[in-house]
């Protein structure tokens, strides 16, 4: 089969096509021809040798849907010709997160593309309890991102507790999650700020249904928060990036609840306690989903609530050119890997 393997660390040019052997199905996995692939900015972190357990000479991507072809002993619910997403993360479904329906907190067997092979591939073999049933009228491209972009930020808000009529701040807002928050908190009721570096980027927020949208070259837009809000704050925040994230804290009212899903440049940052005290501010890292999740996403997209964003198809050949279109380009959405030449 064709695979894409991260040859070395560094440009877009060390992901290399190569001709692997089909990988084994093991007892209680099954074997998916992979229809399309999303690319993640943790797919691009990975290459950069960015994230601390970052590996050469690994299959990338965890965005992924396709059809099973081979199913291995011991599986019973799921069989040939099942059309499935990939659940992003392995778990063992037997620790107390497990067993809570916190399988996003499962240490036992981590991630694909860290600590197994990942969707970059023709064909990829995960645990049949890895995969979730696709609807019919759902098609692949929109499948692939109903488990990361769509089911990460429904994780995020249900974290949030976002509740009908408040307003949540979303910064990074045109990239493949923020632009499906947008989505999802006016599915919620909420009233939703939008923060953009790029001028271009606003009427295409706009569109998404963002209330107010703030375009911010330096990350400098609490005080815009203030103004917008008549000095009452933000009730809610979905940081994307990190990047600003004082910037965000200081937009937020007293009680305020601000959930971290992005750190797209990894390196410290300086925050105030004596803010997160004084205000009551509640600060939470967020990542990945439930399996639950998984399928609330899939339900969202089958009934037409939420649309999946997607920039661009490209073909799984042109990876490094999709790559460096989503590293220097002004993207909206995600790329979407699908086919082969």
């Amino acid at each position: 089969m064709k695979a894409i393997i991260l040859k070395d660390f560094g440009l877009p040019s060390q992901l290399v096509i190569r001709d692997t052997a089909l990988p084994e199905v093991p007892a209680g996995h099954v074997l998916i021809e992979i229809q399309a692939s999303g690319i993640c900015h943790h797919d691009i972190l990975h290459r950069q040798g960015r994230l601390p357990h970052a590996r050469k000479g690994v299959v990338l991507g965890h965005e992924a849907s396709g059809i099973i072809r081979r199913a291995g002993s011991e599986v019973d619910n799921r069989k040939p010709g099942d059309r499935v997403v990939i659940y992003q993360r392995r778990f063992c479904g037997k620790c107390p997160f497990c067993l809570a329906g916190r399988h996003d907190l499962c240490k036992a067997l981590g991630a694909p593309s860290v600590d197994t092979e990942g969707s970059y591939a023709e064909f990829i073999s995960v645990p049949a309890v890895s995969t979730v049933l696709l609807p019919d009228n759902i098609s692949f491209k929109d499948a692939a991102l109903a488990s990361c972009p769509i089911a990460t930020s429904l994780r995020a808000i249900n974290l949030s507790q976002l509740k009908a009529g408040e307003t949540v701040l979303i910064n990074g807002a045109s990239g493949g999650l923020g632009s499906h928050q947008i989505l999802l908190a006016k599915a919620f009721g909420a009233t939703v700020i939008a923060v953009t570096r790029d001028p271009n980027k606003a009427g295409f927020l706009s569109s998404l249904g963002a209330d107010q949208v703030i375009v911010s070259p330096d990350n400098q837009y609490a005080a815009e928060v203030w103004k917008l809000t008549e000095k009452q704050g933000v009730q809610v925040a979905l940081d994307n990036t990190a990047v600003s994230l004082p910037e965000t804290l200081r937009g937020m009212t007293h009680g305020g609840r601000v959930i971290l899903l992005g750190n797209i440049n990894p390196h410290d940052i300086n925050i105030s306690p004596g803010l997160l005290i004084g205000r009551r501010l509640s600060l939470q890292g967020s990542g990945s989903a439930t399996l639950a999740e998984v399928n609330q996403s899939l339900a969202l997209i089958s009934r037409g609530i939420i649309k999946p964003i997607i920039h661009q198809v490209m073909e799984f050949n042109d990876v490094a050119a999709a790559h460096q279109l989503l590293e220097t380009s002004d993207i909206t959405g995600r790329i979407v890997l699908q086919g082969w030449k």
